[in-house]
């Protein structure tokens, strides 16, 4: 967590900033003291926006509007336009985020090195930013890297800038692989039979039954270690985590059409409802229940 600015340290009470540059990228941390509407943003940099404390309502240029919380990360392209409320900001309850933006040289570096070095399963697609998944939650991996970064930002180490750079590197990383399984989760079963979908349509169709890294990998021809390498490399997840993913994503779905957890939970494939009850509660924050009266 990063502490909130001193008294003296104020400027503003509406996005007053705290700027930490070092190479390659800058740190920003805005907090507002008050409620306030449509405060306008832009950076002339990609940014990295991660949201601390409080509530906001992004704004953004062609884009639906829409809540934004602790645990969600933001990534957005230079010069995007953003105006912001702050509904419950307030002088004893402010609301805090960062802005990481990053140079245009670095992301080139880390991405050439990723297709040069690690490229792609059969040459599926290239590494890059996917800037259509610009908004999602935060994976346990990349809220302790953000914090990392935070810390070692803040910090008096000697090598200060040699440990920020491995960090930054491996954040942007793990959000393509996150912003990856993004795409992998949304994307339609389609006769195209990449590596990748035909996995998820091996698993789409056999939901309910026991499934293993042993039966996958023989289904989608494949060794299981190739099958955890890829999953591993490309998606920053096991085999095993995508199918509890699917399952998750499916119950989501029947909770609000057939209006009954038990019934939910074994049709998504899962075999104990207390143990797909404490999953739910642990990854979505409410019950299934409280989820069906969403």
């Amino acid at each position: 967590m990063l502490p909130l600015s001193r008294k003296e340290e104020l400027s503003t009470l509406v996005e007053n900033r705290r700027a930490y540059t070092l190479p390659n990228y800058e740190l920003n941390v805005f907090e507002t003291y008050e409620a306030s509407s449509l405060v306008p943003l832009q950076f002339d940099e990609l940014v990295i926006i991660n949201m601390i404390k409080g509530k906001k309502v992004m704004h953004l240029q062609e884009k639906v509007s829409f809540d934004y919380f602790p645990g969600e990360t933001l990534l957005l392209p230079e010069y995007t336009k953003m105006q912001i409320d702050f509904p419950e900001a307030r002088l004893e309850a402010p609301t805090q985020c960062t802005a990481i933006t990053v140079d245009g040289a670095k992301i080139s570096e880390v991405v050439n090195y990723l297709n040069e070095f690690y490229p792609k399963h059969g040459n599926e697609a290239s590494w890059h930013f996917q800037m259509d998944k610009f908004h999602f939650s935060n994976s346990e991996e990349l809220a302790r890297l953000t914090n990392k970064l935070f810390q070692v930002t803040l910090s008096a180490d000697l090598h200060k800038e040699a440990l920020a750079d491995l960090v930054l590197k491996e954040l942007m990383i793990r959000i393509m692989q996150m912003q990856g399984l993004l795409v992998l989760e949304e994307t339609q079963v389609s006769p195209d039979k990449s590596a990748s979908r035909g996995v998820k349509e091996y698993i789409l169709e056999n939901l309910t039954e026991k499934l293993s890294v042993d039966s996958i990998s023989a289904k989608v021809g494949m060794s299981k270690s190739a099958l955890s390498r890829f999953f591993k490399n490309e998606l920053g997840v096991s085999p095993m985590e995508f199918v509890i993913r699917m399952r998750m994503q499916y119950a989501k779905k029947l909770l609000g059409e057939v209006g009954s957890v038990k019934e939910a939970c074994f049709a998504a494939g899962f075999s104990d409802v207390n143990y797909f009850i404490r999953l739910f509660k642990q990854r979505e924050g409410i019950t299934p229940g409280q989820y069906m009266q969403k």
